[in-house]
């Protein structure tokens, strides 16, 4: 068995697909587009036998920033990590795991964290690979809270249209929204959200993947939505072979602090469903939510659907 660098994209997607795609089906499409486009310092090494691939292991450092915030190359991410089912319990998994935090600590990192990097896959350890709990924590990471994709069939609800005071209006984004729309995520939502925005216009998003609410003529929150004609492969959509054709997704969704506790999320939401509807989604999902807000989505008949768990380890004296 030998550890090395890999970018053979296709045999890490068929290994990932025998391992874990009933769960979390994986396409080339969407793998080469979260790899390639993240400017992160990050490298994929894999373990071999002979020529064949039996595991890998996905690892970053925040090397690039966020928005307005600064990179952290203190923070390191350990995307994802899979061991052949034929090759457990032979230590390949700790190897893969040991070469991934040796060269990220060698580079300064004292924080790893399991997923929620950027262009993730995870946002934690998913709840079906339970086995990795365990792996993770008898090598020193503690597990947190709990993260959740909530599920939803927008086709079979008829939902209830918030009231309102008037001067809120919510529609599409235009071409000619893009700069209303920047000065919003510049003025409150300046980190990761900001950034992303900009990058996944170049790497495909489109106006119509935006629903912009505004008070006059001031952009004051925004939703992306997916269906299945967006470009962008987003989380909400990543697992989309499990949701049947008429596929959506949503998230993020924000509004401007200066006008919450007005109902304005609830009506941002309302009508971003009621978008999707017309373009006739059935199964969709909302990504990456909290515990405390799982009730404010439950509302519109979302429940949940995967759950993830935070993960984190700290490095004391240059040691994993």
């Amino acid at each position: 068995m030998e550890i090395k660098e890999t970018y053979d994209f296709s045999s890490i997607v068929d290994l990932w697909n025998k391992n874990i795609g009933t769960v979390y089906p994986m396409n080339l499409e969407l793998f080469k587009q979260n790899y390639i486009n993240d400017r992160q310092r990050k490298k994929i090494m894999g373990a071999f036998n002979g020529e064949i691939l039996i595991g890998f292991v996905i690892y970053k450092q925040w090397t690039y920033k966020s928005g307005s915030l600064k990179p952290n190359h203190k923070i390191g991410y350990i995307n994802s990590i899979i061991v052949d089912i034929n090759f457990r319990h032979q230590g390949i998994g700790t190897k893969l795991l040991d070469a991934a935090e040796e060269e990220l600590i060698n580079s300064g990192v004292k924080i790893l964290r399991c997923g929620s990097d950027t262009y993730h896959f995870f946002p934690g350890i998913p709840l079906e690979c339970l086995p990795s709990e365990e792996f993770f924590l008898v090598r020193g990471y503690k597990m947190q809270d709990y993260f959740y994709d909530l599920i939803g069939d927008v086709s079979k609800v008829d939902f209830k249209k918030p009231s309102i005071k008037d001067g809120f209006k919510v529609n599409v984004m235009k071409p000619e929204d893009r700069k209303g729309l920047f000065e919003f995520l510049e003025k409150s939502f300046s980190g990761r959200w900001l950034e992303e925005f900009i990058e996944f216009f170049q790497v495909g998003m489109k106006e119509r993947d935006i629903v912009l609410i505004k008070y006059k003529t001031s952009v004051i929150g925004f939703s992306h939505i997916y269906d299945n004609k967006s470009s962008f492969i987003g989380p909400p959509i990543y697992w989309k072979a499990l949701l049947g054709h008429n596929y959506g997704g949503l998230g993020p969704i924000g509004i401007d602090k200066t006008y919450r506790k007005q109902g304005l999320g609830r009506l941002l939401l309302y009508e971003s469903l009621q978008i999707l509807k017309k373009r006739e989604v059935k199964k969709m999902v909302i990504d990456w939510t909290e515990k405390d807000i799982i009730n404010f989505y439950g509302r519109f008949n979302f429940m949940p659907w995967k759950a993830y768990r935070k993960a984190t380890k700290e490095v004391k004296d240059g040691k994993g």
